[in-house]
C-alpha cells in the first residue's frame, strides 16, 4: 500500500472515529437530560394530626427493585428505603413506614403529621426498565397558636404581657384599649421559632402611671382562624403604678403605728390604775375595825372607872 493511500485510510478511519466519539456523547447528554427530567420537585402540605400518603412512582411492587426515601428535617437527615434483594432499613424510628397500596403500588406513611414531620423527602425508585426521583417540600398547612395574656412588673412599671405560642406561621399581635385608641401596634414584639418549627410571638405593653378604669385587650391574628382571637385583661380604676405602692404603704404604716401607739397608751394607763397592794387594802379594814371597837374600849374604860371607884371606896 503507497503511503499515499495509507495516508487517507488513517484519514478516514480517524473521522469516522471522531464521529462516532461524538454521537455517542451526544447520546449521552440525551440519556443523562431524560434520566434528570425524571426527578420530579413539588411541594404539599397536609393538615395537622392527619395521615399522610407520600408516593414517588406509580410502578408496582412486581415491577420495582428498590426504592429509597432520604427525609431532611432541619438538617437532621435519616432514610427508609426497601430492596427486593436488601433487608429493609429504617433510621428515622418515628413511626413513618413504607407500605404497598392493594395493586402494589409503594407509598410512604406518615400516621399523624405534625410541625416536627416538616422538611424535604427525597424518594429513588428503581424498576424494571427505567428509575424515578422526586423531591417533595412537606409542610404544614397551619397551625393555631396557643393565646395568653397576664400583667407583669417590670421594675416599678407595670406591663401587659400577650404570648401566641406554638404557632406556624406567626401569629399577629396588637393591643386594644379605652384610653388610648392609637395604641393598637404600641409595645415591643419578639418572635422566637421554636425547635419544632413553630413560632412563638410575644408583644409587651408599658402601662401609663395612671390609667382610667377599662380593659385592656389583646389581639391575635392567625390564618387558621376566621375571626381575631383576643384575650381581655381588666384593669383596676385609676390604677397608679408607682403611687399605689405609696400609698399602700403609707395606709400600712399608719395602721401599724396606730396600733402600736394604742397598744403603749393601754398598757401605761392600765399601769396607772392597777390595783392596790394587799397592805393597802388592809389599812381601811383597820381603821374601820378600830372605829366599831373604840366604843367597846371606852365602855371597858367607863366600866373600870366605875369599878376603880368603888374600890377606893372600901379602903
Amino acid at each position: 500500500m503507497s503511503t499515499a493511500l495509507l495516508s487517507g485510510v488513517i484519514e478516514r478511519t480517524t473521522t469516522e472515529m471522531g464521529n462516532t466519539w461524538i454521537i455517542g456523547f451526544i447520546s449521552l447528554l440525551a440519556i443523562s437530560a431524560t434520566w434528570s427530567l425524571e426527578t420530579v420537585a413539588r411541594s404539599e402540605h397536609f393538615r395537622l394530626g392527619h395521615e399522610v400518603i407520600l408516593t414517588c412512582c406509580n410502578k408496582t411492587w412486581s415491577e420495582m427493585i428498590y426504592t429509597i426515601w432520604k427525609i431532611d428535617r432541619g438538617g437532621t437527615v435519616c432514610q427508609i428505603s426497601s430492596g427486593v434483594n436488601d433487608q429493609p432499613l429504617d433510621s428515622c424510628n418515628d413511626g413513618k413506614v413504607m407500605l404497598n397500596t392493594t395493586s402494589g403500588e409503594s407509598y410512604l406513611r406518615i400516621p399523624e403529621f405534625s410541625i416536627s414531620d416538616e422538611g424535604f423527602y427525597y424518594c429513588e425508585s428503581v424498576y424494571r426498565g427505567g428509575s424515578n426521583s422526586a423531591n417533595i417540600k412537606v409542610s404544614v398547612i397551619v397551625a393555631p397558636p396557643t393565646v395568653s395574656a397576664w400583667l407583669e412588673w417590670e421594675g416599678s412599671k407595670r406591663v401587659a404581657v400577650c404570648l401566641a405560642e406554638g404557632g406556624k406561621p406567626a401569629a399577629s399581635i396588637s393591643w386594644r384599649n379605652t384610653w388610648n385608641s392609637t395604641s393598637t401596634t404600641a409595645g415591643t414584639i419578639k418572635t422566637i421559632q421554636n425547635q419544632d418549627g413553630s413560632y412563638s410571638v410575644e408583644r409587651r405593653l408599658v402601662l401609663p402611671d395612671v390609667i382610667p378604669m377599662g380593659n385592656l385587650t389583646c389581639d391575635v391574628r392567625h390564618p387558621s382562624w376566621v375571626e381575631v382571637h383576643t384575650v381581655t385583661l381588666p384593669i383596676p380604676k385609676a390604677a397608679s403604678i408607682p403611687w399605689l405602692h405609696v400609698i399602700i404603704s403609707v395606709v400600712t404604716i399608719s395602721v401599724i403605728m396606730a396600733t402600736l401607739g394604742g397598744l403603749y397608751f393601754t398598757q401605761k394607763h392600765l399601769c396607772r390604775i392597777s390595783p392596790t397592794t394587799p397592805s393597802e387594802s388592809k389599812a381601811p379594814q383597820s381603821q374601820d375595825y378600830v372605829e366599831e371597837v373604840e366604843p367597846y374600849a371606852s365602855y371597858v374604860q367607863r366600866v373600870n372607872s366605875i369599878y376603880n371607884s368603888s374600890a377606893d371606896l372600901f379602903t
